[in-house]
């Protein structure tokens, strides 16, 4: 249990989120089982409830790629060149200008688990000297529409314009082969949803990653 914690900014010991995760599947396993079986209920469905728990493993981080000064020129000549795709600059002000994720797949690990990446690059572009908070959620379900792991990340690298680049990554588990998955992905700043994009992932018999990017969706 110690090696599975991480240290917070404050300095105190917190539980990684996988883990609680388990715990919680545990938790709920146990009240199941132990209304079934007393003890023993428990213990089988605490063992349940902590592999549940564990069915997506989840990565995230982020970072800046392009300064202010960088992608305010970059859009300035793009407003030149193209000014019917002007993208407005504001002089008090950072805005959105762009979302643009990307899934990927990696080869499936000894267990079978298949992992998935997206990574985005997000631009934030203006010449305001306070940065919007910046999030980006995260939302699988799987054949049957069902919501499997929701996320809501911070892109704790923005400090004002910018290109930004953040990528997550999760393990679907090896009874995934053979179905289909949805995965949606959003931006969010100051607490209002901008962008949206959304996957249909198929996984193979043969373990191959099927990725169809559907229309993106504005707000």
């Amino acid at each position: 249990m110690l090696s599975a914690c991480v240290t917070a900014p404050d300095g105190t010991k917190q539980l990684d989120s996988k883990v609680m995760g388990a715990l919680l599947g545990a938790a709920a396993g146990c009240a199941v089982g132990s209304a079934v079986d007393g003890k023993k209920g428990c213990l089988a469905g605490a063992v349940v409830g902590a592999a549940a728990g564990f069915m997506i493993a989840w990565h995230f981080e982020s970072k800046k790629i392009k300064t202010a000064q960088e992608i305010n020129a970059e859009y300035a000549r793009q407003n030149q060149l193209q000014p019917k795709n002007r993208v407005n600059l504001p002089k008090n002000d950072v805005v959105v200008a762009k979302f643009q994720p990307r899934v990927s797949s990696a080869a499936p690990d000894t267990k079978g688990q298949k992992e998935v990446q997206i990574t985005a690059n997000t631009d934030l572009v203006g010449y305001g000297d306070q940065a919007p908070k910046v999030q980006q959620t995260y939302a699988i379900y799987d054949e049957h529409n069902k919501l499997v792991e929701q996320k809501t990340e911070d892109v704790a690298s923005v400090d004002g314009a910018g290109r930004y680049q953040t990528t997550s990554k999760f393990k679907l588990p090896a009874e995934a082969q053979g179905k289909n998955y949805t995965v949606k992905t959003a931006l969010v700043s100051n607490n209002q949803t901008v962008k949206e994009n959304a996957y249909k992932v198929s996984v193979r018999e043969d373990g191959q990653l099927l990725v169809q990017a559907l229309a993106p969706t504005e707000v």
